[in-house]
């Protein structure tokens, strides 16, 4: 009886742990992960309605840009009646093709009459947009003609002109134009939602002055008063989402009205006095991100309550067999007693056999969530436990050196998974920059080999590139997307490839009718572990990894296929792959790329040498951008590891005056950080190569920032800077760009992308004929 109620206690104690622990799930879910997704969902929103409200400020400026064009044209031509006026407009109006765009002239008098090109003539009334008599005057005017909102561009006039209007004289103060405001339809469409947000123009009150074709979300006249009565979720407010529109121009928010949750985003026009809103409902924001989260979170929940209910189970299951051995022992004679014992003894022992069964099942399932959350615990996990071992064993010098190693290659998978997850969101909201320029193909495919020799030098792998039939190197595209896109593959290849496997690059300029684009195909060849006919299929989706005791080895999202099949195709080429399990692999990608003008193709060949050993950074001082004291404090300790002397400023400004204060020969480098207060490094950057200092043009300025899309790398190099390093910082990295710059760009001598074939076999790099 007493071992009866311990095993319901123990049951009973299991029972309440798992819900303790369903309760801290939840909890967690409810307040961290929640708030993780409501920012992720406004930097979403936030980025689809900047282009928007981006194409709606280039527009207004066009019509400003009309007005004072067609001022210029009243001011030349001698117009001296009203009746005159009119007919100059129509001209205009005519000439112009107006009428195409439903756009109309219009004067403006001292008595606030208005003159069209078609002959109306009205009067403005109850409007005080007159009254401070400005230079520009922009509004929406609903009672003119045809009780469609119009909206009204015009220009206070240099000089007034002097009409005669029938018996009496008048004096022409504003001339504009008029559209009507159905005419920003097509800029306020967001195919991200599927037609279901709706944009409305606003007064500096809230008053509604126009809306657009999209739903109607908002019912009565003031969308600032129906704003102020909703009911707002973390922590947020209409006051604080007013109090950022004033301040920054822009703000983002969400709320309920009448049960449904809606994100918006306000948006105070800089050339038009106008407020716009963009209201969603909430369930169309940010989808795919909602799903991930929940099937997640199913998921953990399921199989927390399986393994809960296999311990109960287990643990009933001994407690009816021992219930079932008491009764049978006590109806026994006491000299079977110790036959009773030995049985009692193996019931203990299956007790633990079945504890260390229901722990086998937890670590099974902890294995199975890692996989389905793309590997994104694991690396988490390594990090959290170690560094409380590096608590523990401070003292232990051996000990902590192992930690710190492993936590950096923690942190490199996680940082990798962060950058996959962040190129594929871009990729689904449609944002991702394509910036295009001149480069050599042929530099291009030495690059390559630069980046992956030293991976296939660890596998002791051979790296085969054959060039076909190249007959227009320099071409113009976007190279930064185009290496993206090779790296993915070529770092599969390796990854996937086992020791002393053979890998090979093909690159061949096909026969093409174009004479302004020329076609080129890529064969990225292996013969490593290869794929499933199954798998082969879903290779482009996102969040797929094949399943084996061999890759199950080698971690990843799952989304480097799906990022690179996304820019191959928005970049017009295509990708497809052949693969044979046990076999090998091979991906083709054929693209089209515009010829680039008054380039040719050298002819020349040499054999290649790889880039000088030895410590690069010995001896060298740096002027460090640098805002974050830790960050600071870490990057002088590395460089000091490495023979370098380094000063710090905490921003832009510092940094500047540090610079112009030194002597040549102070510093050999500037390292900058991006996002500093007072001036920030791009700010920075253009004031150093502005200043008079003699090695203004020619110190090298490298970007040390957590910037880290392509088009941040951009961004750095048009400010002035020589190159570009992603936080967090590696030392081999950051050796590796400076040796780069020293050596003048960092390209390999291109005479050798000139031979015809070439392999690249542990150190050396030899040509594959020789």
């Amino acid at each position: 009886m007493q071992k009866a109620k311990s095993y319901r206690n123990l049951i009973l104690g299991c029972c309440m742990a798992g819900g303790a622990m369903l309760l801290a799930f939840f909890f967690l879910y409810h307040t961290y992960i929640q708030d993780i997704i409501y920012e992720e969902r406004l930097n979403q929103m936030e980025e689809i309605t900047h282009q928007m409200f981006q194409n709606l400020e280039d527009v207004i400026d066009s019509h400003w840009d009309r007005v004072t064009e067609e001022c210029n044209y009243l001011k030349d031509a001698n117009i001296q009646t009203t009746d005159e006026l009119c007919r100059h407009m129509k001209k205009k109006y005519e000439l112009s093709a107006y009428a195409d765009h439903k756009i109309m002239l219009m004067a403006v008098d001292s008595e606030g009459g208005y003159y069209t090109e078609s002959g109306n003539r009205g009067l403005f009334r109850d409007l005080d947009y007159f009254e401070e008599n400005p230079e520009k005057i922009s509004f929406v005017f609903d009672s003119m003609t045809d009780n469609q909102s119009k909206m009204i561009f015009l220009n206070r006039l240099q000089e007034p002109i002097d009409l005669q209007n029938g018996e009496k004289k008048t004096s022409i103060l504003y001339f504009g134009i008029v559209q009507d405001m159905e005419q920003l339809n097509p800029y306020f469409n967001c195919e991200a939602y599927d037609g279901n947000n709706s944009v409305y123009v606003l007064d500096d009150n809230g008053f509604k002055l126009f809306n657009s074709n999209q739903v109607e979300l908002i019912k009565g006249h003031n969308v600032f008063s129906v704003l102020q009565n909703m009911k707002y979720l973390h922590n947020s407010s209409f006051e604080k989402t007013k109090a950022k529109l004033e301040e920054k121009g822009c703000s983002y928010s969400n709320a309920v009205l009448d049960g449904t949750e809606y994100f918006y985003g306000l948006k105070r026009m800089e050339n038009a006095e106008w407020t716009l809103i963009f209201l969603v409902p909430a369930e169309y924001v940010a989808t795919n991100t909602l799903k991930l989260v929940n099937f997640v979170t199913i998921v953990i929940v399921i199989f927390t309550v399986i393994a809960a209910v296999c311990v109960m189970l287990g643990i009933s299951f001994i407690m009816r067999r021992n219930q079932q051995e008491a009764i049978r022992v006590e109806r026994e004679n006491n000299a079977r007693l110790e036959t009773v014992n030995t049985e009692l003894r193996q019931a203990k022992k299956a007790a633990e056999e079945a504890f260390q069964v229901a722990e086998e099942a937890n670590r099974s399932k902890s294995s199975f969530l890692a996989n389905m959350s793309h590997d994104i615990r694991t690396p988490m996990n390594a990090i959290i436990g170690i560094t409380s071992l590096v608590r523990h064993d401070a003292a232990d010098k051996g000990k902590v050196i192992e930690y710190a190693d492993k936590i950096d290659i923690s942190s490199q998978h996680l940082l990798g998974i962060i950058n996959d997850v962040l190129d594929m969101s871009k990729i689904e909201a449609r944002k991702t920059v394509f910036k295009y320029s001149d480069f050599s193909i042929l530099d291009f495919i030495q690059e390559l080999d630069t980046i992956f020799h030293s991976q296939i030098y660890e596998k002791h792998q051979t790296f085969t590139i054959i060039k076909e039939n190249i007959k227009h190197e320099w071409v113009n595209g976007d190279q930064v997307h185009l290496m993206q896109i090779f790296s993915n593959l070529l770092s599969n290849a390796i990854k996937y490839t086992q020791e002393g496997g053979k890998i090979q690059l093909l690159v061949e300029e096909c026969e093409t009718k174009s004479s302004v684009y020329a076609k080129y195909r890529f064969l990225i060849s292996d013969n490593g572990l290869g794929m499933s006919a199954d798998f082969k299929d879903t290779i482009f989706d996102a969040f797929t990894r094949a399943e084996s005791s061999l890759t199950n080895k080698i971690q990843g999202t799952g989304l480097g296929m799906a990022i690179t099949k996304n820019l191959v195709e928005a970049m017009g080429g295509t990708i497809d792959v052949d693969s044979e399990l046990g076999q090998g692999s091979c991906f083709e990608v054929l693209m089209d790329l515009k010829i680039a003008e008054d380039r040719t193709v050298a002819l020349a060949a040499q054999e290649e040498t790889d880039e000088q050993d030895g410590n690069i950074l010995q001896g060298m001082r740096f002027l460090c951008a640098e805002d974050n004291e830790l960050n600071a404090e870490i990057l002088t300790e590395l460089l000091k590891i490495e023979g370098a002397e380094c000063t710090i400023c905490e921003n832009g400004e510092e940094i500047l005056k540090a610079f112009e204060q030194s002597a040549p020969g102070d510093y050999d480098m500037i390292l900058m950080d991006v996002q500093m207060p007072v001036m920030n490094g791009y700010e920075a950057t253009k004031a150093i190569r502005r200043s008079s200092h003699k090695l203004a043009k020619t110190i090298p300025i490298i970007a040390m920032t957590a910037n880290a899309f392509s088009e941040d790398i951009q961004h750095s190099l048009a400010a002035g800077m020589n190159a570009h390093v992603s936080k967090p910082v590696e030392m081999k990295v950051l050796e590796k760009t400076i040796r780069s710059i020293k050596s003048g760009g960092g390209v390999p001598n291109r005479r050798s992308l000139y031979s015809d074939e070439w392999k690249v076999t542990g150190h050396r790099r030899i040509k594959k004929d020789s």
